[in-house]
């Protein structure tokens, strides 16, 4: 009997994703590229510094916003513990998504072991992605602690000044609410809140819940209210404030001690000052937490003239069901694992899935330093006191971290896309131009892009305002270029997969397999492109008009191209923050005449991938333009920044204290190895060895967890701040390996009879990563920004999913 019913079980369950899969190829056969890509990607939740908060995306002047926050309100000081943006301080036990893709939805798990409650969160979508739901399903930790779990959602339909809205309609149930909505931009829809499963709070002791009017544990407590439109992302604080004085108004009015019982009626939000209804909702459940089967609540979308509606609980349970069978079958389908035990497989899930649930879209205004100069006589730090609101501006972007850096990183944004084209090409690459749309026209883009007060909410001062004066690694170049190369080769390839396989998942690699539409957008943003490129030459060009005669006295001026140098403006004498390894020891005490090889290999970067697009474009003089100054960029590195006594590139002055001579600034770590690592050598270079023998040597940067950001034997190892002076880093990492393969290409070999050193520190690398990201995810559950170059303990920001989540491309990969 039991099998027969498993055997149905999964009959039914196969019905499913069979008919739900041909509604999605549906979907994405019967529309252009374009309407298949703003309506899979339209709704998610891209607020990610919430837990869990929702609004559509490209729709900027009346989207519709939700958000979640929840606390134990039987206690008098549970509102102190009252979670909504994601924050390190909460100390939950976890929270994160388990399965999650933008096109889809997933699930995300929320261990709250101080408000005793474990949060699920699932978001899925109808098939057109026109309508969506997301369903909480809450269970105590420990039904025996004397708890609550008081969920509140909160709504808003932006639009103050319009004829949006979002009015109550009532219900014929106490257990559901309806709201109708109406959007100048999303058009007309319909809300449904209904609790399936669960119990409000209530002492059946009392012969009343409620402590005044509108405060009542027992029911779902309402509140409509107008909220400007940029103010909605301050709810926590809106509701902390009428809690506040609310439970004032009830302590003074109450004659006597409150009964224990009716705590959580205290703390419910009330209209206490006689609000008149407006645009943004507060819906406040006060569950008893003592039931260990919880309770489960239905937030459901639906537009009004939608062809597939989402009409039930069952509706939403299918869905889920169908989402979560689909991004495993996508993922599995994206990365081939030599490893079969469940546990990797989960850590994998989960990293990928955080970085794509960290893909959030920001509207609003940036603040910019357009008059403040940098000081480059004795390069202190120079505040940026003029800043001047510009925009408002759109980006789509993934982050490094939701709870420390929820915004827009220039530097970290093309690590995190190396891999999201593994699994979702075309996500990629609209992530890829959304940035670029943020080229100015005289070729800047910001280092930190931060948009609206939201944003800026949760950044430091000193990093809020951006100059134009400074750079950053343009690492959105270099994923292009990986991105425009892979296109390439599947080109050559026809319909076979990376791994030899026919390719089936073009639905969302239509860029990467469709050459013509490739070249319809490399057409779009070559301009920007060009803007860029030009901006980044040109303000981190460096002028050796003044060192001629010290180059021609070394006996190089003759074999450089002295057009061709560069150095990071704004770096101070202790930083370098331009260059993204912040405090990496640089040339001392700091020169206008420093040239810096980090800063040169990077804009050869940005040369290969403009002679990437212009060949794909078929512009033949452009091509050959950037051909000849790769070329130079290539040279010049050997001959400016290779030191034949250290054995690897260094930073080099030319001037300055040592008037006289060309003196190397040699740190052995990430900047001299970055050529290697950005493959910008010469297959046939014979300083690859050297590099490698660098690489692998353990008494300076080889070391059971990975490759030392700064030798072991150098003077600044792990001194001062010690961010980039010695801790393991993914993305530099990542790279490293990548190169191995390029220059090497025996280290994938399966022949145990093809033994060379590059091989050995390959396989040895590769493990010695999954080891240290896989160890410190199985005892805390989180990935980290760093890893400690002694130990491997993860450190910095925890729940750093940003470029560490490379580790998966790394296990997925030969």
């Amino acid at each position: 009997m039991l099998i027969m019913l498993v055997t149905e079980l999964l009959l039914n369950i196969f019905c499913l994703s069979i008919g739900a899969l041909a509604s999605q190829k549906a979907f994405s056969n019967d529309l252009s590229f374009e309407e298949y890509t703003e309506q899979s990607l339209l709704w998610a939740p891209y607020r990610p510094n919430c837990y869990f908060g929702l609004r559509p995306r490209n729709v900027d002047e009346t989207p519709f916003q939700l958000g979640i926050m929840w606390f134990d309100n039987s206690r008098t000081d549970g509102v102190t513990r009252l979670r909504h943006f994601v924050d390190q301080g909460d100390h939950l036990n976890k929270y994160g998504w388990d399965v999650y893709d933008p096109r889809l939805g997933g699930r995300e798990t929320i261990i709250d072991d101080d408000n005793n409650l474990n949060l699920t969160i699932y978001f899925t979508k109808s098939h057109n992605g026109q309508n969506w739901a997301v369903r909480l399903h809450g269970e105590p930790i420990d039904a025996n602690r004397d708890t609550t779990a008081s969920i509140i959602l909160y709504m808003n339909q932006n639009g103050e000044n319009s004829n949006s809205r979002l009015v109550n309609m009532g219900s014929k149930s106490s257990k559901s609410m309806k709201f109708h909505g109406v959007s100048t931009e999303l058009g007309e829809y319909e809300i449904s809140v209904k609790r399936n499963s669960g119990k409000l709070f209530k002492d059946r002791a009392l012969s009343s819940m409620e402590i005044v009017p509108g405060c009542d544990a027992s029911k779902t407590s309402h509140l409509s209210m107008n909220v400007p439109d940029d103010s909605v992302w301050k709810a926590k604080d809106v509701f902390q404030t009428l809690l506040a004085d609310s439970v004032k108004s009830i302590l003074e009015t109450q004659p006597e001690d409150v009964h224990t019982s009716l705590i959580p009626s205290v703390f419910t939000v009330r209209n206490i000052y006689g609000l008149p209804p407006g645009n943004f909702h507060f819906l406040q459940n006060t569950f008893d937490n003592s039931d260990p089967k919880g309770f489960e609540l239905d937030v459901v979308y639906n537009k009004v003239k939608a062809s597939e509606r989402i009409s039930s609980s069952e509706d939403v349970s299918n869905l889920i069901s169908y989402t979560l069978a689909e991004v495993t079958a996508r993922f599995n389908r994206n990365f081939q694992f030599s490893f079969q035990d469940e546990e990797h497989r989960k850590f994998a899930m989960e990293t990928l899935s955080n970085l794509l649930g960290g893909i959030g879209y920001f509207h609003g205004k940036q603040l910019v330093d357009r008059t403040t100069e940098l000081d480059e006589d004795t390069f202190r730090e120079v505040p940026f006191t003029h800043p001047q609101e510009e925009g408002p501006l759109s980006l789509f972007t993934s982050v490094p971290s939701r709870a420390a850096f929820p915004r827009g990183f220039y530097w970290d944004e093309g690590f995190h896309l190396l891999q999201i084209m593994d699994y979702d090409f075309d996500l990629a690459v609209e992530i890829c131009l959304s940035w670029f749309e943020l080229i100015e026209d005289g070729g800047w883009v910001a280092r930190e892009v931060i948009l609206g007060e939201e944003a800026r909410s949760r950044v430091p001062g000193r990093f809020a305002v951006q100059n134009p004066h400074i750079a950053n690694p343009p690492t959105l170049l270099l994923a292009f270029s990986e991105m425009l190369g892979r296109a390439i080769e599947q080109a050559n390839q026809g319909s076979m997969n990376r791994f030899g396989e026919e390719d089936a998942t073009a639905g969302n690699n239509q860029l990467e397999n469709n050459s013509e539409l490739l070249i319809t957008y490399a057409q779009k943003i070559y301009p920007k492109l060009l803007k860029h490129y030009n901006w980044f030459k040109t303000s981190q060009q460096s002028s050796l008009d003044d060192y001629l005669d010290i180059l021609e006295e070394d006996g190089i001026l003759d074999k450089v191209y002295v057009n061709e140098t560069y150095r990071w403006r704004g770096r101070t004498v202790t930083h370098c923050l331009p260059s993204g390894m912040d405090d990496y020891p640089r040339a001392q005490p700091p020169d206008d005449s420093e040239l810096d090889v980090d800063a040169l290999a990077w804009v050869g970067i940005m040369t290969r991938s403009m002679r990437q697009i212009a060949h794909i474009l078929g512009l033949e003089k452009d091509e050959q333009m950037y051909s000849d100054i790769e070329s130079r960029i290539v040279e010049n590195l050997d001959v400016i920044h290779w030191s034949e006594e250290d054995g690897y590139y260094c930073d080099v002055t030319v001037g300055g204290e040592w008037d006289d001579q060309r003196s190397f600034s040699c740190h052995a770590g990430y900047v001299s190895i970055l050529p290697f690592a950005l493959k910008l050598m010469p297959k046939d270079s014979p300083k690859l060895d050297q590099i490698v023998s660098l690489l692998s040597d353990s008494n300076k940067l080889f070391s059971d967890y990975g490759i030392l950001s700064l030798s072991r034997d150098d003077e600044y190892f792990g001194k001062d701040e010690n961010y980039w002076r010695g801790p393991v880093w993914m993305n530099i990492n990542y790279l490293v390996l990548d190169a191995l393969k390029f220059y090497y290409p025996e280290v994938v070999s399966k022949d145990k009879k093809v033994p060379s050193d590059a091989k050995k520190l390959y396989q040895a690398l590769k493990q010695n990563l999954i080891d240290t990201v896989f160890d410190n995810w199985e005892k805390t559950g989180y990935c980290y920004e760093q890893f400690n170059p002694k130990t491997g303990k993860g450190q910095g920001i925890e729940h750093f999913t940003g470029w560490t989540a490379l580790i998966v491309n790394v296990m997925g990969h030969a």
